[in-house]
């Protein structure tokens, strides 16, 4: 009984924000198209301009614009079958419903006064002003190292390519929108309902995501509740790990309910040849294909070859990667002594968490091996674990320990 009254907040939310995310897209959809036409042809015009992938200062993989999508983003704010009514419309997206295409609850109504370049501008404004607020709270409620390895992690993830592309900018900005309101409510005093965050934070990822990479909404804020946890006394390592499971477990239910979701409302709206072609699309990503067949090591290598910013002739061993890892271990413990090994433990499940995107690229290996050059953002949560494990393991010094209990640890 009490394992079915612990479900009722999770079915409660679920109907709750698959409602609103329907209703919201039928909304939008009741603008008139021609009140848009002009500023998206103009949009169009200027992305066409630009090509479809291009790269700005860098000139690397890593540094590529996904101006394809964009436009495709564009190009759905007109639904292409005029005899839709706005709930079809909502639904299909120029017959591309395995999505929920949530974006459109704030582009559409945008580009009745916007275009392309405007809505870039005030994009990187709101990315900038969200990931300091976030950052800002981070140090604010646990410490200034965390907050500056969290700024890092995020900086070392091409944003000058990043705030110039609307498919980029959606996981980023549930990402802030999670820790800030992490930040703002967790409190060690209160109960809170972690899972449930966890699975709304999943549910309102689905809705913005196309599989870029969502994994960050889950691993940079479970990180640091992980190490907030030990920070707070909690050095068992079985109940951290247990931790770790129920509230990936929860973010990963949200997220494929919602999907599911989707999918369901779909056969209700258009007809169930849509759930079979949406089908067909899920084998061929999970399975792939004749022409495109799967190669789960060789996607790992390409999207680690991205991220280190090697060209596509460059080599990457193992070897070098985890030499590089124990020098710089090494390194710091001679520098600083290390905690008890027991302590040391209870922070382990953060490496779990480090080889989520590894496993997202595995599951995901047929998306995550063509699109390499921006799914291997997902590794900021494995940059974001290693440097917060390995801070983690070294003793502070007794200035840092006064400051502490001088400040508090919350405010």
């Amino acid at each position: 009984m009490e394992r079915i009254k612990g479900l009722k907040p999770f079915v409660k939310i679920y109907g709750i924000l698959i409602a609103v995310f329907f209703l919201s897209m039928a909304l939008v959809y009741c603008i008139p198209a021609s009140w848009l036409q002009d500023n998206i042809d103009r949009s169009l015009e200027v992305m066409e301009t630009e090509g479809e992938r291009p790269m700005y200062a860098f000139y690397r993989h890593s540094a590529i614009v996904d101006n394809h999508t964009d436009m495709l983003m564009y190009e759905s704010l007109i639904q292409n079958r005029d005899y839709y009514n706005a709930i079809q419309a909502s639904v299909s997206i120029n017959q591309y419903p395995r999505y929920w295409h949530g974006y459109q609850v704030l582009l559409r109504p945008l580009t009745i006064v916007f275009q392309v370049q405007e809505l870039r501008y005030l994009g990187m404004i709101l990315f900038y002003l969200l990931f300091f607020w976030s950052a800002w709270l981070i140090a604010q409620k646990t410490c200034f190292a965390n907050a500056l390895l969290y700024v890092l992690t995020i900086a070392s993830g091409y944003l000058v390519a990043v705030t110039t592309c609307f498919q980029y900018l959606t996981t980023f900005y549930v990402l802030f929108g999670a820790l800030i309101f992490l930040m703002l409510k967790y409190h060690v005093s209160e109960a809170w309902n972690l899972p449930l965050y966890f699975f709304v934070t999943g549910m309102v990822e689905n809705f913005f995501d196309f599989l870029t990479y969502p994994v960050i909404t889950l691993g940079i804020p479970l990180i640091l509740l992980l190490w907030m946890r030990v920070r707070e006394g909690q050095t068992d390592f079985w109940k951290n790990f247990v931790f770790m499971f129920l509230n990936s477990f929860a973010w990963g239910l949200g997220y494929a309910l919602t999907w599911i979701a989707k999918w369901g409302i779909t056969v209700v709206v258009l007809g169930v040849r849509y759930f079979w072609r949406t089908m067909s699309v899920v084998q061929y990503r999970l399975q792939g294909s004749e022409e495109e067949p799967l190669d789960r090591i060789g996607t790992i290598r390409r999207n680690l070859k991205a991220w280190m910013n090697v060209q596509d002739g460059g080599v990457i061993t193992w070897s070098k990667v985890v030499l590089v890892l124990l020098v710089v271990v090494l390194l710091l413990a001679v520098w600083k002594k290390l905690k008890d090994w027991k302590t040391i433990a209870a922070y382990l499940p953060i490496l779990f968490v480090a080889s989520y995107p590894y496993i997202w690229y595995l599951v995901m290996s047929n998306h995550s091996q063509i699109h390499y050059w921006y799914t291997y953002r997902a590794q900021l949560v494995t940059l974001f674990g290693v440097l917060m494990f390995i801070r983690s393991m070294l003793r502070e010094n007794s200035m840092e320990t006064a400051e502490k209990g001088r400040s508090g640890f919350w405010k």
